[in-house]
């Protein structure tokens, strides 16, 4: 090789080695996937992603214990990831103290063109007084079940409100049969509870977020309801959902998402025998208001990223229609057992299930909600209403005087977080 051509050729090296040592590497932690799911994503990540963009990926999967510690410890300290995948409620509480981006006053039109997408309701868990702290990746829904066999031999439809579910309730009863909620009285009631109360047209807080909305006659009405259904119609506490309903025990039911898929794995011999309904509604006037609740698990992004662009960049892709559709169906290919709810209208087109089955798992997500970002804990809140559902259902306490001594206790950890909290929520609230 002659001397000219040897420095050339060296000369291509060094800029090629240049390129590659200067290309933009993001981390992603993103909780409660497992490590074939992070195998998937990391996979369409580097053979769609990658190549086009020149953006090298790192993804890191994360158990959901001590998941929140570790993400608020790495902001604190500086040393976070580019973007998780994060609970909204955390999100938005690392927002307001400054620790992520809010995508929708950084990012401006290209977020609001990106999000049309998105589920509306999503949203709701991780902004606060008009910043966006996140981007649904992932949906999490209920939605009921029912044997059409067993219906149809009682000569009964399924039901459409919950006047119809508690006029049922008798006759399944008279046959040892039974209807249940999703939840049934453990740590995650407080679900079933958010359904009646945002169908019965009441709120978690008020609208500036700072008191409780349980004191009010809408949130007293859809308590009653809801402990009603245990106290005075008997419904399984601990439901059985999927022993009982391949018995015909529990031939009508609410049930969470991750059901579907058990039913459809482990419930061969009822094949064309159920199908799904989105949840019973409470008529309002001349509506069914069928809202339900839903979690709607974002990435964010870490205001201690020296790669805005380009992790924003890599948001857009993780939760654009061509990526959850493409996600969606190799989590079923690759891992049996597992169905995944994607985060976009668009991706439940190429959701393996029945058409019929797609088109009421979109209109359940259409329907459902987010619980509101507040200043206080989601776990505290939660546990108020946990100890006021067990003192109605097991104690025999009124549901009024219970759910009036929980909003008052939540007003007050209301007041002690707000006085806390001041010095970040000021400069959104203005105050």
């Amino acid at each position: 090789m002659r001397k000219g051509s040897s420095i050339v050729f060296l000369l291509v090296i060094f800029l090629l080695c240049s390129l590659l040592s200067s290309a933009v590497q993001l981390r992603a932690w993103m909780v409660g996937i497992s490590n074939e799911q992070a195998k998937i994503i990391q996979d369409i990540l580097e053979e769609d992603f990658t190549p086009k963009t020149g953006i090298e990926v790192l993804i890191d999967p994360l158990p959901w214990a001590d998941s929140d510690r570790r993400m608020m410890l790495a902001a604190a300290s500086g040393d976070a990831p580019d973007i998780a995948l994060m609970s909204g409620l955390l999100a938005a509480e690392l927002g307001i103290r400054g620790a992520m981006v809010d995508l929708k006053l950084e990012f401006g039109d290209d977020f609001a063109s990106h999000i049309q997408d998105s589920f509306p309701n999503a949203f709701r868990t991780y902004e606060f007084q008009g910043a966006v702290f996140g981007v649904p990746f992932q949906m999490a829904v209920s939605a009921m079940f029912y044997r059409i066999d067993v219906l149809q031999e009682m000569g009964l439809e399924k039901p459409e409100t919950w006047d119809d579910v508690r006029t049922m309730i008798p006759k399944l009863q008279s046959n040892q049969m039974n209807f249940a909620l999703a939840y049934g009285i453990d740590a995650e009631s407080f679900r079933d509870f958010q359904m009646f109360l945002w169908q019965n047209g009441g709120e978690m807080y008020t609208d500036d977020r700072t008191q409780s909305g349980w004191d009010t006659p809408e949130a007293i009405k859809a308590f009653t309801e809801y402990t009603e259904l245990y106290t005075k119609y008997k419904i399984p506490q601990v439901p059985q959902h999927f022993e009982a309903f391949r018995r015909g025990e529990l031939p009508v039911t609410c049930a969470p998402h991750w059901t579907y898929a058990n039913y459809t794995i482990g419930l061969p011999e009822l094949e064309g025998k159920y199908t799904i309904s989105v949840v019973p509604g409470t008529r309002r006037g001349n509506t069914i208001n069928r809202t339900n609740w839903a979690a709607g698990t974002p990435l964010a992004m870490f205001k201690a990223t020296k790669h805005k662009a380009e992790a924003w960049t890599l948001m857009k892709f993780l939760t654009s229609a061509e990526f959850q559709k493409r996600y969606t169906a190799m989590i079923t290919e690759r891992i049996p057992g597992v169905f995944y709810f994607p985060s976009t209208r668009s991706a439940y087109s190429a959701m393996p299930v029945p058409q019929e089955h797609r088109e009421v798992l979109l209109q359940i997500a259409e329907l459902s909600t987010t619980p509101p970002f507040a200043i206080a804990s989601e776990n505290v809140v939660n546990r108020y209403i946990q100890f006021a559902i067990n003192e109605v259902v097991v104690q025999g306490m009124e549901p009024e005087d219970s759910l009036l001594r929980a909003a008052a206790q939540m007003n007050s950890d209301l007041k002690v977080k707000i006085a806390e909290y001041n010095r970040f929520i000021k400069q959104y609230t203005g105050k």
